[in-house]
């Protein structure tokens, strides 16, 4: 059957949203808090340093440095936050259901099973990746928050909030304010579809767009009154996005940033071909994740024939386009545009099961394919932090060696039970070599311990054996350790 009492389907869906976050919890305590990803470690450096440079944050944008003067530095705080933020939209998301399908006569099992297929895939796709996850879930929960007092309530306050929410995301992903505008934009044709002439409410809606930019365009003032305003990750980007299979090794990334063909990387000297080639290649890359989620289009569009369907596939696309480079992360906001057009259809779908339950496989294929993604690295994760604490803390506790005496050739050791800030640890540097605190920072000769000015590097920790060798045989380092992941020289 299609339809059910709604207490029974609203019960439904939360239990399946108390058991994902019971999992998604205990699989966060299972590796200690160990993070998803490692670039909030590297946001994290920037974060405390003296003066405006703490808000020179690349292509993150300010709002992690606006976070953490107001509430902490801490991996821990944040992680609260997160898991608050996730229960929080699935508590939204819930509520808004309810309402919507509280006097519908039929459909209701299409809502819901629709709805949960996307609220999940959203949540495991972003897993427990700090960077990407206050961004999102401050953009989710806004969005949520808006429909719920917009559309269900009427209630002034509330989708102002929303709307003030989504605009405070936009600070932290530097792709968020081209999402958030063709989002409005979609949100205009959505109410054009019902039917509200744009002109009568021309007021209300500019003052819809003003909250929207309005934390954006404070920020922005602000930066400029304080001289903060450095974009040093545009050319190198660019380089790396069309010839970045000729960097080579990683560990020479310093010298690579300060060659002047990146330095001074014009877009015009990049060749038809080499454009073609890089387009078509990442293109590739991206279609292989979100194909789904284009066929759930083409099937909407085919059963309802509206228009809106065209256009929210439209603003799609060209939100895929902005954020070619960094598909891999970049994509996940895009996932709305395709949420609301299911939902649209949900009429034609009562009807026309076929199409429904193909969609359906679309849906649960991509959540077990994201699924498999999470799990596998909590795993790895798990293992990993397991080896840390059972085997390198010991020796380096012994040796009262803290965060910042150790260079880490791996971007992602990190521990809760280890003395200092985590922010301090030396490494390689990755994107933060471009930052301009980091301008006289030479990975080689901090670990060669050639200079001191950022790190007094007693414990060197890597995962390639023939760095190991490397620098053991430079006689700099006296022993040597081996643990299950990890190569450890004192």
């Amino acid at each position: 059957m299609l339809d059910e009492p709604n207490i029974k389907l609203q019960n439904k869906l939360n239990i399946i949203l108390i058991i994902f976050h019971l999992i998604f919890i205990l699989s966060i305590l299972l590796v200690d808090g160990y993070p998803q990803t490692n670039d909030i470690l590297h946001i994290f450096k920037i974060t405390p340093l003296d003066g405006n440079l703490k808000f020179i944050n690349g292509i993150y944008g300010p709002g992690y440095t606006y976070y953490s003067l107001i509430f902490s530095n801490n991996l821990n705080t944040l992680s609260i936050i997160i898991v608050s933020l996730s229960i929080l939209s699935s508590f939204s998301l819930s509520s808004i259901l309810n309402l919507f399908c509280k006097n519908l006569s039929e459909g209701k099992n299409v809502i819901y099973i629709t709805s949960i297929l996307f609220h999940l895939i959203l949540l495991v796709t972003i897993g427990f990746n700090h960077s990407d996850s206050i961004f999102l879930l401050l953009l989710y929960n806004g969005l949520l928050i808006f429909i719920y007092g917009y559309y269900f309530k009427n209630n002034y306050f509330l989708y102002l909030s929303g709307l003030t929410l989504i605009g405070i995301s936009m600070l932290f992903r530097h792709h968020g304010p081209f999402f958030v505008i063709l989002f409005f934009i979609n949100f205009l044709i959505f109410e054009h579809y019902n039917k509200k002439k744009i002109i009568f409410f021309f007021k209300k809606y500019f003052l819809f767009l003003i909250l929207l930019i309005f934390p954006t365009l404070i920020s922005q003032i602000h930066l400029y009154t304080i001289d903060a305003v450095v974009n040093w990750q545009t050319s190198f980007k660019l380089h790396y996005f069309f010839r970045g299979d000729t960097w080579g090794d990683w560990r020479n990334l310093k010298y690579v940033l300060e060659a002047e063909e990146v330095k001074n990387f014009n877009i015009s000297q990049v060749s038809f071909n080499e454009v073609l080639n890089a387009v078509s290649s990442h293109l590739r890359g991206v279609l292989r994740i979100i194909y789904p989620f284009i066929i759930c289009f083409v099937i909407t569009f085919y059963l309802t024939k509206n228009k809106i369907i065209i256009y929210s596939f439209i603003l799609f696309t060209v939100f895929i386009l902005i954020v070619l480079a960094g598909y891999h992360r970049g994509y996940y906001p895009g996932i709305f545009f395709c949420f609301i057009s299911v939902l649209l259809t949900y009429k034609y779908f009562v009807k026309n099961r076929f199409y429904y339950y193909l969609t359906l496989i679309l849906l649960f294929g991509h959540l077990i394919y994201v699924t498999d993604n999470y799990s596998r690295d909590v795993i790895n994760r798990y293992k990993v932090n397991k080896d840390i604490k059972n085997n390198i803390l010991p020796i380096l506790k012994k040796e009262n060696i803290y965060y910042q005496n150790i260079f880490s050739d791996d971007y992602n050791f990190y521990t809760n039970s280890l003395e200092g800030e985590m922010h301090k640890i030396c490494n390689w540097g990755g994107w933060f070599l471009n930052h301009p605190y980091l301008k006289d920072y030479y990975p080689k000769d901090v670990l060669l311990k050639n200079d001191n000015n950022y790190c007094e590097v007693k414990a060197f920790i890597t995962k390639d054996k023939n760095q190991a060798d490397l620098y053991k045989k430079k006689g700099i380092f006296k022993n040597l350790y081996k643990t299950n992941f990890y190569y450890l020289l004192i």
